[in-house]
């Protein structure tokens, strides 16, 4: 079950957490008291960019937020077919993306 698919282990709280999310730019005090809110802003962007575009538009930004060597670098080598990733790779995007949102939830009171 992923995010991808609206099922993922924490999915409750990607809902509530993306009402919190401005439409666009960066959460108030991005930097103060919503970091993790804003983290998890990137995070889910990032996430979207790598199921929907294959990292065309935010491969430098998900190496930044997400912090899981050689993520990019397969994804490129695997352009263009249907498995883009490892299922050893996108386990560790879901526990990463698990590990974002728990840090978000618990930051805005949800958790």
């Amino acid at each position: 079950m992923t995010y991808w698919e609206s099922k993922g282990q924490y999915q409750n709280l990607v809902e509530e957490l993306t009402k919190r999310l401005p439409p666009f730019d960066s959460v108030p005090n991005a930097k103060t008291t919503n970091k993790h809110l804003e983290k998890f802003r990137k995070a889910q962007n990032c996430y979207y960019d790598l199921y929907n575009n294959g990292l065309c538009n935010k491969a430098r930004e998900f190496s930044i937020v997400f912090r899981i060597p050689g993520v990019p670098r397969e994804i490129k080598q695997n352009y263009g077919h249907y498995d883009m990733i490892s299922k050893s790779t996108a386990d560790a995007i879901e526990a990463k993306l698990d590990e974002i949102i728990l840090a978000a939830a618990k930051e805005q009171g949800l958790a």
